[in-house]
């Protein structure tokens, strides 16, 4: 395999749609050499090719003598930190069909697996020929239980020795909303991939017409390429259902498995770019729902408790924007998103409340003395509405809160403040800070409410 580095010294990966088209060749490849390899060429986007490793190649047959030629390819991920890395990405191939039909088109009739009918392409009349040979000839095919969800995905692909079929089954999603580049009810493979897979799979069916010509393979095989055939290849991933639950996949209307994604073929281990594409296409989703309301959470756990909180909105509303909030706001109003609520504990709101646009701690700071300044503010005591608050020893809690060695310790010295006037005067005055900040980011196109959550996960304060 080749091993390519970012520009960072990590290593990078490859995508689902790298291996995916991987996977496909390499089934192709072995169903006419029996031979086995352990690498494959893959053609990416950019127009270069990489070898990735094979884990396994086999073939079998079905009981009316269909051959087919299984390959699986696990996932590389490089250095990135990627839920898919370690997967196993399957694809069968194999021939069928023995008649030919020169100068028709492909139409799925919508009446399940195998059912398209052949359009004449010259006369336009009503020649129409169901293909029942997807039906009958793979009739045990179908029935196998790992692909009792197979589902027609590609129209026909010529090639220079046949006609190819494409098509997707078990643990590959199937998109149900807007908003995504692959229409609804077809499966969640985009487009570069999708055309990475017809490249590499025709670049390898031509040649295998090439080596056919020069008796390079086996006699049998080289039957079978010079006549014309329907191919088919079906690409699934066994335990892609049960991964896509660690993603955002249901979120964004994608249901029943992985995503086949990729624009360069790689996978480039910069979390900040892969989370930056996830705010954006999130952002992007809702705008084509025509939805203008999105809750933003720093992290996973603020994220659980924002949805328990507000359990009466779907999953695609709640995004997880981590440390970019400058980035996550201006894109919530590039994409017309009205209303922000942001949900989160209490050291990341005290950075935004000083003014801090990106709250990672590479590019900012708690301000321990900020949080000390709005204590001892004279404001709060006049505020206070009665003589209570002397209960507190205000010069021992900002001692305390400036000199605390985490957001958390802080926050327990104010939670500590008798006055319940005095101490909600205080955090109000932290949130709508962290409130007007955000606003501010861009001119007020934006209104935000700020929900503090407490460190074991309630809410506790929030803004109007």
């Amino acid at each position: 395999m080749d091993i390519l580095y970012s520009k960072g010294g990590l290593k990078k990966g490859f995508s689902t749609g790298t291996v995916s088209a991987g996977a496909i060749r390499s089934s192709i490849r072995y169903y006419f050499s029996e031979e086995k390899f352990e690498t494959i060429s893959v053609d990416m986007p950019g127009g270069e090719s990489v070898n990735i490793d094979v884990t396994d190649l086999s073939y079998r047959f079905l009981k009316n003598g269909i051959k087919i030629s299984t390959a699986v390819i696990q996932k590389f991920s490089g250095d990135d930190i990627d839920v898919t890395g370690g997967i196993k990405i399957y694809a069968d191939f194999m021939t069928i069909g023995k008649k030919v039909y020169k100068n028709f088109n492909i139409q799925y009739n919508n009446k399940g697996a195998g059912r398209y009918e052949y359009v004449h392409d010259r006369n336009n009349d009503s020649d129409k020929i169901i293909a029942e040979d997807f039906e009958n000839d793979l009739k045990d095919y179908f029935n196998e239980f790992y692909h009792n969800k197979l589902t027609f995905y590609d129209k026909i692909i010529n090639t220079d020795v046949g006609d190819f079929f494409f098509s997707s089954a078990e643990g590959i999603g199937i998109v149900t909303k807007q908003g995504l580049p692959v229409r609804i009810g077809y499966p969640a493979i985009n487009p570069v991939p999708k055309d990475m897979i017809k490249k590499n799979a025709l670049n390898e069916l031509n040649d295998l017409t090439a080596l056919c010509r020069f008796n390079e393979i086996n006699e049998n095989n080289a039957d079978v390429l010079q006549t014309v055939n329907f191919f088919l290849s079906v690409l699934y991933i066994p335990d892609g259902e049960e991964i896509s639950k660690k993603t955002l996949n249901s979120r964004l209307g994608i249901n029943g498995g992985l995503s086949i994604l990729g624009t360069t073929g790689y996978v480039v281990p910069i979390s900040a770019k892969a989370w930056l594409d996830t705010i954006k296409s999130s952002l992007n989703f809702l705008s084509e729902n025509n939805i203008n309301l999105c809750v933003f959470t720093p992290g996973r756990f603020s994220e659980k408790c924002a949805m328990k909180i507000f359990a009466d909105l779907p999953e695609e509303y709640f995004i997880e924007i981590g440390d970019f909030v400058s980035y996550s706001v201006r894109k919530a109003a590039d994409f017309g998103i009205k209303n922000i609520i942001l949900t989160g504990q209490f050291g990341k709101i005290v950075k935004i409340s000083q003014g801090e646009r990106n709250t990672n701690a590479k590019y900012s700071r708690l301000n321990l003395n900020y949080i000390g300044e709005i204590i001892k503010d004279s404001e709060y005591m006049r505020r206070a509405g009665s003589n209570d608050y002397y209960e507190d020893d205000f010069s021992a809690i900002y001692e305390k809160v400036t000199n605390s060695n985490t957001s958390r310790e802080a926050f327990s010295y104010i939670e500590s403040i008798k006055n319940e006037n005095v101490k909600n005067g205080i955090i109000n005055e932290i949130l709508y800070n962290a409130k007007n900040n955000i606003e501010k980011i861009n001119n007020n196109k934006v209104k935000c409410k700020i929900i503090l959550l407490s460190y074991s996960g309630e809410k506790i304060f929030e803004t109007k």
